[in-house]
């Protein structure tokens, strides 16, 4: 049971120190925590760690374990929200906290205590010694006056804190950096229940983007959507000549949304964005106000000529500088220049407040270590000012620790390069792909950037902030091709969209899993795991889109013309089907039908409330571009509705089934038990989920498999090799791979993902094949040459074949059954793999033709005829089937230990466990399906399947 802490419960805190919250000890504690630690709470994920936080007071804290060597402080802070502050044990008994080493995690927590606060000049400080720093928004300029005083302007947002001099508070100005105290009459607390937006001084109805285009960076205001009701946009400068709009959805009663992070009120949002960036590194400093307030005040001269009191012309209605003279807008910029170099001319701050704030550190509101100074909230030292007077925290080195956890300490602002490529893009659907070079990089502000360029020396082509952009895969029907995503920034935008297409299969699951991680609603913590077990703390969530597609109705569907479906996510397409002709047994008074009977499985699908549309394209003939026609059906998933169903037979429209899938991913260290359990009896583990899945789920948890193996085939060959023994055993040398199994499922899709790209694109584009097609015996001696020549270029595609040529060898191993190898060959490689490409792709008379002439030759190559009597091209495929068992005697024999110290040695990020958690709930759902009556399983139920208890609970984790 889990209890939260007061002053009276915490017997080793500290006097003044913030509450702890506790739990009872955990079995895997650490062996320098003891019972009395009570702040430890073993294994707890973050959403339990947030439960606990809730409803505490700001400060209270407690240190979590979410593996061997991973440990995170998490607190509240002063505005309710939880922070996580990794801790790490890179050698035992060092734990590494924020560049600091310590020898117990007990030192972390007493050395980070409630700071008190030193006495300044005057006698002020804060009341009862504590800092309690709270955001403030400036609705009357102050100038200071005093050493001792800040400057603050309309609009200015001030981290400040109560002192005991009555009417002042003490702390910093973002917008400027000055340091000092301000009088408390002429602040407003950011954080503020309002009946309406129209109470806040920064809200407008309509507003211009020169409101903010001469201000400087980190302006902001808001104003409504033009998007729909209780929608806002909150207008942000965040380059000089850049002003960014992010949608905030909601009211004051419910609360309101920010790219899906909820905040009870506008000011959490502001306040929450003036501490970590928006955008670039951008924080929020100033806010556009309405000048009525500021006009009121009466300023003294002293002075200085008029032009520079020009302030936002007095008006009962909000202005632009649009509005006003020429010579008004001269006035101002000339103002803001003059403040700028008064601002670098290096003036310091008083010695006695420089000397006092030099002490001063991080508010209690954190747990803060003693005598150290942190950026986030401490006023700056003199060690902190450079040599121009502007404190260090200006320049915003700061890291957010939710998004970056492991950057080293440094204070490059620098871009540091993540990885490089070569690639395909386009910026529009109908545009031809063109060559580019691809960089990604990270900021150290903790956003990301995607550069493109047309070769890697040449200059820059198109840029994306990827901490705005969402991304989609693509289905390989989108383009006839595997390997592409769209990048969508936030809308509206000025950046234009960007197509990439990734070769060879493997680069693009790389560069999938670094952009999930940068982009918007896809690498996202999940939802609290539903059961009574510790899972440990989840790094992320992947979710899939299954549409399953059945027919369409409608009166005005012509017999003459084609028709296909089009499947679309937020506007975006991702997969088209094939074409079909309206059914021709219509009835008198019955709607035209279009039978599609189309399946997609879309992975890496947006996290956040999504839009599906469904519509229909025609066409003149099947190779024809479609149109659109018909009606279009949208439908919304969301957290409470994740699955739609449309069965009706009677009126127009789809026949559809639409489901998203959200699994979370576990720590590697998590999946372990089922990776053993795939290394050492596969067909146990997969069988049933390969017997009883409808059809393009048992695709998709092949696509599992299939991605694990492109990029680590070390660890998933023993696995492969163990499939297809197995079904040989079984294996008649009349049926060697001629019927459906794991092993021909798995294989089969493995050489799919890895061949038909490059086998596409020689069809269709390759001019020599083209000619030749009049000739089919010329087409399909090409035809082989190209895949003898590209099996040299796709090591991973050989490796596969030399597998099953291996189990084959050993299980017929005879003279008068050695062609058997040759056959289990041909039945992978021929007909499993390249003919139904050929059949697909060259869709008319010739292909079913060319086909069947390579089944042929295929079938000649495989059977003991001798050499002389083989055609060219069925003597190019037996070289090619002889070569591959060749390599049979190269290979390594020790590939069964390299599975598990793979396994030892890896981390998630080499494994990939996003593709282990969708296998992980593929398994799981089959559990839960009874086979169907024509289904022939080894198994007559799902209580039949022996998994070890171990297995089946993590299995159901991922059932959310």
């Amino acid at each position: 049971m889990l209890h939260h802490s007061n002053e009276n419960n915490t017997p080793n805190a500290a006097e003044g120190s913030p509450p702890a919250i506790f739990s009872k000890s955990h079995d895997s504690r650490p062996a320098d925590i003891s019972a009395e630690d009570v702040w430890y709470h073993g294994e707890l994920n973050e959403h339990d760690a947030n439960r606990l936080l809730q409803g505490t007071t700001p400060g209270a804290f407690l240190v979590r374990q979410t593996g061997p060597t991973r440990f995170y402080l998490s607190i509240l802070d002063n505005d309710g929200y939880p922070k996580h502050i990794p801790i790490r044990q890179l050698t035992t008994p060092h734990y590494f906290f924020e560049g600091k080493r310590y020898e117990k995690l007990r030192e972390i927590v007493e050395a980070f205590k409630s700071a008190l606060f030193p006495i300044r000049k005057g006698g002020i400080m804060p009341l009862n010694g504590e800092i309690v720093e709270i955001k403030y928004l400036c609705i009357r300029s102050f100038e200071k006056r005093n050493s001792d005083e800040m400057t603050a302007e309309l609009g200015d947002i001030l981290t400040l804190c109560e002192t005991d001099e009555i009417g002042w508070m003490m702390g910093r100005n973002e917008a400027n950096g000055s340091v000092g105290i301000v009088l408390k009459s002429h602040l407003k607390p950011l954080i503020s229940t309002v009946d309406s937006l129209s109470d806040l001084p920064y809200f407008y109805d309509t507003v211009t983007q020169e409101m903010l285009q001469f201000n400087p960076i980190g302006t902001f205001l808001l104003r409504r959507s033009s998007k729909g009701t209780d929608t806002y946009a909150l207008l942000v400068k965040t380059q000089f000549d850049l002003i960014e709009k992010f949608l905030i959805v909601g009211s004051p009663p419910r609360g309101f949304s920010l790219a899906g992070r909820p905040f009870p009120t506008i000011g959490h949002v502001v306040a929450r964005y003036s501490e970590r960036a928006i955008s670039g590194g951008v924080r929020l400093t100033r806010a556009v106000c309405d000048g009525a307030e500021e006009q009121q005040q009466i300023r003294k001269a002293s002075g200085r000529s008029a032009t520079t009191e020009i302030r936002w012309p007095p008006s009962s209605e909000k202005t632009s500088i649009a509005s006003m003279s020429s010579s008004q807008c001269d006035d101002v910029l000339k103002e803001r220049k003059e403040k700028t170099r008064r601002m670098f001319r290096g003036a310091s701050i008083d010695t006695a407040l420089v000397a006092t704030s030099s002490a001063a550190t991080t508010s209690s509101t954190f747990l803060t270590p003693s005598g150290a100074n942190s950026m986030s909230t401490a006023m700056p030292s003199p060690a902190n000012t450079i040599s121009t007077g502007v404190p260090e925290h200006m320049f915003d080195h700061r890291f957010n620790y939710e998004d970056i956890n492991e950057l080293s300490e440094t204070s490059s602002t620098s871009a540091t390069t993540v990885a490089s490529t070569v690639a395909l893009r386009k910026s529009r659907e109908d545009k031809q792909w063109k060559d580019c070079w691809l960089t990604l990089s990270d900021n150290p502000c903790g956003s990301s950037q995607l550069s493109v360029f047309d070769s890697q020396n040449s200059k820059l082509r198109q840029q994306l902030n990827l901490s705005t952009c969402t991304m989609f895969w693509l289905d390989e029907s989108v383009f006839s091709a595997d390997g592409c995503l769209f990048l969508a920034p936030p809308f509206p935008s000025n950046q234009p969209t960007l197509y990439v297409c990734f070769r060879p299969f493997s680069t693009f699951l790389k560069w999938v899993r670094m952009l999930r991680s940068r982009t918007i609603y896809q690498d996202v913590p999940p939802p609290m795991l539903q059961g009574t077990i510790s899972v440990g703390e989840p790094n992320s969530q992947v979710s899939f889109l299954s549409v399953e597609i059945d027919k369409y109705r409608l009166d005005s569907l012509k017999t003459e013309q084609f028709y296909s479906a089009c499947v679309s996510v937020n506007g975006v397409k991702v997969g088209v089907s094939n074409s079909f002709a309206p059914a021709g047994n219509k009835g008198p008074n019955e709607l035209a039908t279009v039978v599609i009977d189309s399946k997609f499985v879309i992975p890496c699908i947006p996290t956040c409330s999504t839009n599906i549309q469904l519509s229909m394209l025609s066409h003149s003939s099947q190779t024809k571009k479609g149109r659109p026609c018909g009606t279009t059906v949208t439908v919304s998933l969301n957290e409470n509705n994740e699955s739609v169903i449309q069965q009706s037979v009677d009126t127009a429209g789809f026949v559809f089934r639409a489901h998203r899938i959200r699994c979370p991913v576990l720590p590697l260290e998590r999946y372990r038990p089922m990776l053993e359990m795939l290394r050492e009896s596969p067909s146990q583990l997969l069988s049933w989920p390969s017997q009883v899945l409808p059809l393009h789920l048992k695709q998709f948890m092949y696509s599992c498999i299939s991605h694990l193996y492109a990029l680590s085939p070390q660890m998933m060959s023993p696995v492969i090799r163990k499939v297809i023994h197995d079904v040989l055993t079984t294996s008649t040398p009349e049926d060697v791979f001629r019927k459906d199994s794991l092993a021909t499922g798995i294989i089969t899709q493995c050489l799919r993902h890895l061949f038909k790209t490059p086998f596409d694109e020689f069809l269709l584009e390759n001019s020599q094949f083209s000619q030749s097609l009049k000739s089919p015996d010329a087409a399909v001696e090409l035809l082989v040459q190209f895949v003898d020549q590209r099996l040299l270029t796709i090591p991973l595609a050989s490796r596969l074949l030399v597998l099953a040529a291996e189990c084959a060898r050993a299980r017929f191993d005879g003279g008068e059954e050695s062609h058997l190898v040759k056959r289990t060959l041909s039945a992978l490689l021929i007909l499993r793999v390249l003919n139904p490409i050929v059949f697909s792709t060259l869709n008319n008379g010739i292909g079913s033709q060319i086909a069947k002439n390579v089944q042929i030759s295929a079938n000649s190559a495989a059977s003991q005829a001798t050499n002389e009597s083989l055609t060219p091209a069925a003597m190019t495929i037996r070289r090619m089937f002889e070569r591959m068992i060749l390599l049979v005697d190269q290979q390594p024999s020790n590939t069964e230990n390299q599975y598990q110290s793979i396994i030892n040695s890896s981390s998630s990020e080499e494994i990939h466990t996003e593709w282990v958690s969708c296998l992980a709930y593929i398994i799981a759902h089959s559990l839960t399906i009874r086979p169907s009556g024509n289904a022939t399983t080894s198994s007559t139920s799902s209580e039949d399947v022996n998994l070890p208890i171990s297995i089946l609970e993590l299995v159901r984790l991922h059932q959310m």
